[in-house]
């Protein structure tokens, strides 16, 4: 429990909450993002009480593809925060989820006994902590805006309202530039009641406290990696125990990273660890779903160790490295990138550390 207060008081040090545990330093406002990259469509945000009330509507299209996977996302989301309550609501499948975020009344509690002074020498040491680094101030248009760098990701931030973000994280590049602004508009009471047009599920305390650190994730929902899609067959559910998955990567130590977040989306599983800016991201599925003939797979040198079959190489677009080690007796193929690259010998020793 004391872990995710921490981490629920970080995210709040890090948006600038002052005293009044305001989330931005304008009243009320919209902003229209244009996403650019492998995400390509449009995010809208209102708010009003300093961020205490938001709502975020996102309509988008995802594409990646790594090693001859395809992961094709249409998004059509919306999210409603109001204090310590949320309504999500996902109009492409018709759902919804709400229910109230864990630990919020102790966050608040915290940063109310903090000076805005002592909140802001916080969210610069943990800022730090995370590896990331305050480039100084540029205007985009007529704002003022407080450069950071932070886990591979690039942001403008005015009065705590970020304007502009580039991000290149595992091969997955994401961008989103205001192309509308309106600081202070007012903002109807209505923006902010539940979504309309879905049914909506609770979520228990227990479910949110376990999803926490995919909402945290810098790069991308890494909770939410459905509709992975082999451009010719069907994705085959690992046979592996995503319950052993998760105890193995929860007592796997790799020195100086953090274990960020696990997925289990259809049978293929994912974790990440982090490090400042450093990314190692561990997947494991069936071995069908992997394309032998793409040519990013060919390129890895393939090798033997033990009574198993490994391939290694750099990645042929980025500053990453990745292995591959097949486990013939679940029919299974783990798979560890890392960003930026690590040797053979490094990436070795994180296998080692792995004990499926």
């Amino acid at each position: 429990m004391k872990k995710i207060i921490i981490l629920v008081l970080a995210i709040i040090s890090l948006n600038g909450f002052a005293q009044e545990a305001k989330k931005y330093a304008i009243k009320s406002g919209y902003i229209k993002y244009e996403l650019t990259g492998n995400t390509t469509g449009t995010k809208e945000l209102w708010w009003d009480d300093y961020g205490l009330k938001s709502c975020e509507r996102e309509k988008s299209t995802t594409t990646t593809k790594m090693f001859g996977i395809k992961n094709t996302e249409e998004k059509d989301m919306c999210t409603v925060l109001v204090k310590d309550k949320f309504w999500v609501a996902d109009y492409i499948e018709g759902t919804g989820t709400n229910g109230t975020m864990p630990y919020y009344q102790d966050a608040q509690d915290f940063a109310s006994e903090m000076t805005e002074q002592e909140q802001q020498d916080f969210a610069d040491e943990l800022l730090e902590q995370l590896g990331g680094r305050k480039l100084g101030t540029e205007k985009l248009g007529a704002y003022t805006c407080e450069v950071i760098k932070l886990m591979g990701a690039k942001s403008w931030i005015y009065k705590n309202v970020p304007l502009k973000t580039e991000a290149k994280i595992m091969g997955i590049e994401a961008n989103e530039n205001f192309v509308d602004f309106d600081p202070n508009a007012k903002v109807s009471s209505s923006k902010f009641n539940p979504p309309a047009g879905v049914d909506f599920e609770s979520i228990s305390e227990q479910q949110q406290q376990q999803g926490l650190g995919g909402l945290m994730s810098a790069f991308g929902e890494m909770g939410d990696i459905d509709d992975f899609e082999d451009e010719d067959e069907d994705i085959l559910p690992v046979n592996y125990d995503f319950d052993e998955f998760t105890e193995v990567i929860e007592n796997c130590e790799i020195a100086g990273y953090q274990s960020f977040a696990t997925a289990n989306s259809d049978g293929i599983y994912v974790a990440t660890f982090i490090r400042g800016t450093q990314t190692i991201a561990i997947t494991m599925q069936a071995d069908r779903n992997v394309d032998k003939d793409d040519a990013e797979f060919k390129s890895l040198q393939r090798f033997g160790s033990g009574n198993r079959n490994y391939r290694y190489g750099d990645l042929s677009e980025e500053d990453g490295s990745a292995l591959l080690v097949e486990y013939p007796s679940h029919s299974m193929l783990l798979t560890i990138v890392a960003m930026p690259r690590m040797s053979k010998d490094e990436m070795m020793k994180i296998e080692d550390k792995l004990q499926f």
